[in-house]
């Protein structure tokens, strides 16, 4: 996973320091807030004005922590996983700028608001691992999709218990 890791944060970096391109503008009073359109933007620079274009975030994702029916707390294998997570992202964050998303998911048991909920506690649950392991909390977002994104679509408990888990996606530039 580490090695994955690193070779997404390489191809990042590659595609932005070819992407990234300066073209100085001769007019100096041009407004600097306004676009191109293009994915580029208008900087000052030194009392210049600089073109450059952006960098496009990659996504990685990592370890799934999966969680017993009807429950949100890490048992010591999910605390494992997000342990391993942290030390992926802090190899990301010591080279890019760097989100994570935490996608709380369920199985199709119970109501939709009863899984839009256990779902966000679940990304609530692995969001609060992370801070507690030095991820600082501004660079975690998360989202439950109760049971709308499932991984296996059978009817069993092999299937359900698939299902019952949180994604982290972590997304660099």
């Amino acid at each position: 996973m580490k090695n994955l890791v690193k070779v997404m944060l390489v191809l990042t970096l590659a595609a932005g320091l070819t992407a990234c391109k300066k073209n100085v503008k001769d007019d100096a009073n041009a407004d600097l807030t306004a676009g191109t359109g293009n994915g580029t933007e208008m900087v000052l620079v030194d009392e210049t004005e600089v073109e450059t274009t952006a960098i496009p975030a990659q996504e990685v994702a990592l370890g799934v922590v999966h969680f017993d029916l009807d429950k949100y707390t890490l048992s010591a294998d999910a605390r494992k996983i997000v342990e391993a997570n942290v030390q992926a992202i802090k190899t990301a964050a010591s080279v890019a700028s760097y989100k994570i998303t935490v996608e709380g998911n369920c199985d199709d048991r119970g109501t939709i608001a009863y899984n839009i909920a256990l779902g966000q506690k679940r990304a609530d649950e692995v969001k609060a691992y992370y801070i507690r392991m030095g991820i600082p909390a501004e660079n975690i977002v998360t989202v439950s999709y109760g049971e709308e994104k499932p991984v296996c679509y059978e009817a069993n408990q092999t299937c359900w218990a698939q299902n019952r888990r949180a994604d982290t996606l972590l997304a660099v530039k």
